[in-house]
């Protein structure tokens, strides 16, 4: 039985899911890569009003994690996608500018990677060095769901 966990557990690994990889404007409108080679925590909005979650979980996760946030912004409307950038750019906190990203393309492939079903949820990933996703949550940030988070993480990513 374990043998066969242990070769189940390998099979998974192998076609873990890749993130998508990702070039946008960052917040401070320098053009940006991810995934980076690095292991990280990715939260991610695809509506206005998941900002409320998405900065709640930026908040807790700051200063622990090697953190990207991404806001899709696809379905923007191009003619108050200015303003939309504007204002998100300008409530970033500075220190978290870098990693921001504002994508316009390929919301159907993140979509995928982050399991989306709920349209006004957070979406936390964590991502390791290849790319390959090793955990998923969406919702509001619960001290259980950083506790699922952080051992995740500890595990080995």
């Amino acid at each position: 039985m374990r043998i066969a966990t242990a070769v189940l557990a390998c099979a998974l690994a192998a076609v873990a899911q890749q993130f998508p990889a990702i070039e946008a404007e960052n917040a401070r409108e320098h053009r940006m890569k991810f995934p980076d080679g690095k292991a990280a925590v990715v939260v991610i909005g695809f509506t206005h009003a998941s900002q409320n979650q998405t900065k709640a979980w930026a908040q807790r996760l700051a200063g622990h994690y090697n953190l990207w946030s991404i806001a899709v912004l696809e379905d923007v409307p191009r003619l108050v996608r200015g303003m939309a950038n504007h204002g998100i750019k300008s409530s970033v906190p500075a220190d978290q500018r870098d990693q921001f990203l504002l994508v316009y393309k390929g919301e159907k492939e993140l979509k995928d990677a982050a399991g989306f079903s709920t349209p006004d949820d957070a979406y936390i990933l964590i991502v390791d060095k290849s790319g390959a996703v090793k955990w998923k949550f969406h919702g509001p940030v619960t001290d259980a769901a950083m506790q699922q988070l952080k051992t995740a993480w500890d595990a080995g990513i």
